[in-house]
């Protein structure tokens, strides 16, 4: 297949408005998306990174699957470069200016910084940085109200979660090639996804793609009683986060606190009387 042949084939891809459809992770933390009949191979936004690398290479990545980057308006070119296992490969090259986030400059350095900070830091610092972050999101995503308070609940929630990683089918190749990060769970289901995978599957549920029952769907996760209405619930231990809901009667339960109010001394009680 010649150049002209391999750019009407992505220029087809283009046309046709096809969406971009996020197939896997290969081995070394790259993904692999489709669009049409062409395959691209990106960079992923890797867990942790700085606001403004994640930022770029999100531009990055609408760049070539759109064909045009909409920071500085430079357009997808391709270079062949020869085929992988019987399949034509080519370079996606977009000359984006130099002061755009996603050009080489800027993005090339924020990586390499990015990758050696990554491996002059302790497993246990990275761990303990992703738990801050999986914290200070759900913190953001669930108010204080609706906190759990109560101490039996807390206790169901450890239970919950040794079982839901006993009963585990896997993780999205994310998690596989990166553990280091948040894992969410939709309880009913038994397979873990990162915050970007998990938002791909809350699109294809509002699709209609439920990995779960409709009955369990309307199935209470504490006392397991099917309402026509659950609250939700987000429960997190650790960089563990499961999602489900509650009935409203195990839901006013979890928040109230089993702590016995502290009484007062002897001696305020008669200064308060004076």
């Amino acid at each position: 297949m010649g150049m002209s042949e391999l750019k009407a084939a992505l220029a087809d891809a283009y046309a046709n408005s096809a969406e971009p459809k996020f197939l896997s992770v290969a081995e070394n933390g790259d993904e692999l998306w489709s669009m049409g009949s062409a395959m691209f191979v990106l960079p992923a936004v890797p867990a942790g990174a700085p606001p403004e690398m994640e930022y770029a290479l999100r531009v990055r990545r609408a760049a070539v699957l759109s064909g045009t980057c909409d920071e500085c308006n430079a357009s997808l070119n391709a270079d062949p470069f020869g085929r992988l296992e019987g399949v034509e490969a080519v370079a996606a090259i977009i000359p984006h200016r130099r002061n755009c986030p996603a050009s080489d400059e800027n993005l090339l350095p924020q990586l390499q910084r990015f990758r050696e900070h990554r491996k002059s830091t302790s497993t246990e610092d990275i761990f303990a940085a992703a738990s801050r972050a999986t914290r200070l999101s759900v913190e953001a995503k669930t108010p204080l109200r609706r906190m759990i308070r109560n101490r039996k609940f807390e206790s169901w929630v450890r239970r919950l979660l040794d079982q839901k990683l006993a009963e585990s089918t896997g993780e999205c190749g994310h998690l596989h090639v990166d553990p280091a990060q948040t894992w969410n769970i939709l309880l009913g289901d038994t397979e873990w996804k990162c915050d970007q995978c998990w938002e791909y599957q809350g699109l294809e549920i509002i699709r209609g793609n439920s990995p779960i029952s409709t009955q369990e769907d309307f199935t209470c996760d504490h006392c397991r009683t099917v309402k026509d209405e659950l609250e939700p619930l987000i429960l997190r231990v650790g960089t563990f986060v499961l999602h489900g809901g509650l009935c409203r009667t195990c839901s006013k339960r979890s928040m109230e606190t089993t702590e016995k109010p502290r009484r007062k001394k002897n001696g305020a009680k008669r200064r308060g009387r004076r």
